[in-house]
């Protein structure tokens, strides 16, 4: 159940009402947790008829959740400021992003293929811009609020980490992947899925990419299964083995119509937070750091899971060199996002875009030139097609 704060339940803010935000409501109303949960979003109608849905999912369940709506512009700092201000939460979930994943796989196939080749980092830019305005306001309205972003955190969350203004955790991407190895695992060793745990540590492309290849591309990781508790030694079980049955037997619907998998990711991490327990989720960017990790979140705050014999250290470096398959040559301690050269090249090619860094302070810049290159290459793609069909 909710942990009461102060004079009421956990009180949980969600940004954004889009198919996560959304979604993440949903689990949330009929968890019969009591949360008191809020969620806005520019547009209030939209949120509005996004709540009632909400309420009428809840209600078919035998749950009357407390849901209340706003309209809040996050672009607008001062604004979001004296919302936070008022509304006191102590948890927000950030849902909302400039770009979100799915936007390019909805190109021409061709297309799609030949801009998917520079990896997700390459969007840094659209994903930095509107969790930074919310962390402003955060720090503007002097909240001590558990920020959650699912705003590609596995690289947000470090580089806002530069000024001092990293969302404690991230959700998803590492997180999507370990359900199926776990059911992978077990099926392998012909055991009760229960039985099995483990201790994942790679970055977004690894977990984007494994589950639909079987495979890592190279990438590397850290990957520890224990059975009833206990570590299984390496020789007990082949990753290939693993990897190839999750995208095997274990293969799920992916894309937008798998997107409550990231959801229920991030509704285990809110839940996790609020309801004041020990567990161990895995999580993207936690503590403002790059990639993947396994997360121990308790009534005293949060730390790197570590199995034995890993330290932080070599944790981050496995992350470190991981995010250069996802098109991240590194992220600086100035917070400046930097992208491989195939990566950034690729951009330059298909939409015309030349960008080989990010720094914090040029964001929103940089964003909105990289929307309106890829509006254009969108409409003319689109066109290209329809001229290919006609």
């Amino acid at each position: 159940m909710a942990l009461e704060t102060g004079d009421h339940p956990t009180r949980i803010l969600i940004l954004g009402c889009g198919v996560l935000g959304g979604g993440v409501l949903d689990f949330l109303s009929q968890s019969g947790c009591g949360y008191d949960i809020h969620i806005a979003a520019r547009d209030n109608q939209k949120v509005s008829l996004r709540a009632n849905l909400a309420r009428y999912t809840a209600a078919n369940l035998g749950h009357h959740a407390s849901i209340q709506v706003a309209a809040v512009d996050l672009m607008n700092v001062d604004e979001t400021a004296a919302y936070l201000t008022a509304l006191r939460p102590d948890i927000i979930f950030n849902a909302t992003t400039l770009h979100s994943w799915w936007v390019i796989t909805q190109l021409p196939q061709a297309a799609f293929q030949r801009l998917d080749q520079a990896r997700g980092g390459v969007w840094a830019a659209m994903h930095l811009v509107l969790v930074r305005r919310l962390m402003q306001a955060v720090r503007l309205a002097g909240l001590q609020a558990k920020v959650v972003n699912a705003s590609y955190p596995d690289v947000t969350n470090a580089a806002l980490a530069a000024e001092n203004a990293a969302p404690l955790i991230g959700i998803g991407n590492i997180a999507n992947a370990v359900p199926g190895i776990q059911l992978a695992a077990a099926h392998l060793l012909g055991c009760d899925v229960r039985r099995i745990a483990v201790r994942f540590f790679a970055h977004h492309f690894l977990s984007y990419r494994m589950p639909s290849s079987g495979g890592t591309d190279g990438a590397p990781y850290h990957l520890s299964f224990y059975l009833d508790g206990e570590v299984l030694p390496t020789e007990a079980i082949d990753h290939d083995a693993v990897f190839a049955t999750v995208a095997g037997r274990f293969r799920r619907v992916k894309g937008l119509a798998g997107q409550s998998v990231t959801a229920s990711s991030a509704t285990a991490v809110l839940r996790s937070l609020a309801d004041g327990v020990d567990r161990v989720v895995h999580a993207p960017g936690p503590l403002g750091l790059v990639g993947g990790y396994p997360v121990r979140i308790s009534p005293d705050g949060i730390s790197i899971d570590l199995p034995e014999g890993l330290s932080i250290g070599e944790a981050v470096a496995i992350n470190r060199a991981c995010q250069k398959f996802d098109g991240i040559e590194s992220v600086d301690a100035d917070g400046t996002i930097r992208f491989t050269t195939d990566s950034a090249a690729i951009i330059r090619e298909e939409i015309g875009f030349d960008c080989p860094a990010v720094r914090l302070a040029d964001c929103e810049e940089i964003a909105n030139e990289l929307a309106a290159r890829f509006a254009e290459y969108r409409h003319a793609q689109l066109a290209k097609s329809d001229l290919s069909a006609a």
